[in-house]
């Protein structure tokens, strides 16, 4: 709540010390007994008054002690103005009412929110407020303005004070002789007038309505961007941490923002006192006349050239290889086979046959060679048989037998000597 307090004085133009959020927690806890609170609800009630014409007017307290005069003047101004809010204005004894915290920052939320109203139905309802600012009393308003400033510079310029029957040809001629004789004599303190020529009334009339559209254009691109600075800052507290700190980020935010104003100044005013100076323009776009600009303080020497360009990089090598053309295999060839050897003869030793590629087992007489074709002796001679990837020795007979991965190999005769009983060798060879 009271940030939306602080956000509503600042659209009202409030610039007293009660912008600071810490001053302002202070405040309000101390309600009445605080003369900057009593100086802000004065504030507020003062430009109710001007809007509304209220005839009941509050004054701001200078000590603690005047709190219930304060209170006392509030009522009627809150009964006038009907606050919805009683326990503010009625019940209880005076001196009870806005003790607490909550209930003075109800009051100027209550206060705030009713000035925006007033603004609001000044500009598009106005026959709806009792204003007792009447154009008469406007102008009233601004020529005394325009006296304190005329005031100023008559003194500064030494004049005494003017007689009431001289007019404002005869005024301005003399400060316009006066402020020239000191010109000459002090010409290096003010260069010489960006205007030089003299404008008709036509013209001034035409200068001042160019002026009201470009403040008009500027004060709205300048609250398009404080709208921007506002809504981004209010972005960064959706998180939940972030929620949890926004007092923090409201007294870092606030003091800086409050200097940010939307509304433009200049007027032809500002014209009038151009002086040649802002013909002086700092060129920003070249590396030696950015005289302001930090990078110009680091001087970077001439730096290798690293290439990178396209067009001087060698090609990649193909991902793939060249496709080249299946050579085919060579038609009709049969596979070879071969023949038998011949019989061994008879020996004295009962051992196994000779194995040709493979293993034997010579205490049996039995041999297996993998894919080869073997033959060999057994008991009295050797006779082979072959089939698939294995061949088999032994036998009575003497022969050979040829066969591989072809059952159907063919067949070689072997011879054998004989020599005793129970002994004999036998050699085949074959082919895969």
């Amino acid at each position: 709540m009271e940030n939306d307090i602080l956000d509503s004085l600042e659209d009202l133009g409030y610039d007293g010390s009660l912008l600071d959020p810490a001053a302002l927690s202070e405040a309000v806890s101390q309600g009445p007994a605080s003369t900057e609170f009593t100086k802000l609800v004065s504030w507020l009630t003062d430009r109710l008054k001007d809007f509304c014409g209220l005839e009941e007017t509050i004054h701001a307290t200078h000590s603690p002690d005047d709190a219930a005069n304060f209170v006392m003047e509030l009522s009627g101004c809150l009964r006038e103005l009907n606050c919805p809010y009683t326990s503010l204005y009625e019940g209880g004894p005076v001196t009870e009412r806005l003790k607490t915290k909550e209930s003075a920052v109800q009051l100027l939320d209550y206060l705030t929110s009713e000035l925006q109203t007033a603004h609001i139905l000044a500009v598009k309802k106005p026959q709806e407020l009792r204003s007792t600012t009447s154009p008469d009393n406007q102008s009233i308003a601004n020529e005394s303005d325009i006296a304190k400033h005329l005031k100023i510079m008559l003194i500064a310029l030494g004049f005494p004070k003017p007689p009431a029957n001289i007019n404002s040809f005869q005024l301005f001629s003399r400060v316009e002789t006066k402020v020239n004789e000191l010109m000459s004599k002090n010409p290096g303190v003010i260069s010489k007038p960006l205007l030089k020529a003299r404008l008709s009334d036509k013209q001034w009339e035409q200068i001042m309505k160019i002026n009201d559209s470009l403040v008009r254009e500027y004060t709205t691109r300048r609250e398009m961007i404080l709208k921007r600075l506002d809504v981004t800052i209010q972005s960064f507290m959706w998180s939940e941490a972030a929620k949890k700190r926004e007092n923090e980020i409201t007294a870092v935010y606030q003091p800086v923002r409050k200097l940010l104003k939307a509304s433009c100044d200049l007027s032809v005013a500002d014209i009038l006192s151009a002086r040649e100076d802002l013909t002086y323009v700092h060129k920003t776009s070249s590396g030696d006349a950015r005289v302001r600009c930090a990078i110009n303080k680091v001087k970077i020497p001439k730096v290798p050239d690293r290439g990178g360009r396209v067009w001087e990089q060698e090609p990649p090598p193909p991902e793939m290889p060249s496709f080249q053309k299946r050579v085919d295999q060579p038609q009709g060839q049969r596979p070879q086979s071969g023949r038998g050897g011949r019989g061994g003869r008879g020996g004295r030793s009962d051992r196994g046959g000779k194995v040709q590629g493979g293993w034997g087992d010579q205490q049996q007489g039995q041999s297996y060679g993998g894919n080869w074709n073997q033959s060999g002796g057994g008991y009295g001679g050797g006779g082979g048989r072959g089939r698939d990837h294995y061949q088999q020795d032994g036998g009575h007979q003497g022969g050979g037998y040829q066969g591989g991965y072809n059952d159907g190999g063919h067949r070689g005769g072997g011879r054998g000597r004989g020599g005793r009983p129970g002994s004999g060798r036998g050699r085949g060879r074959g082919n895969y």
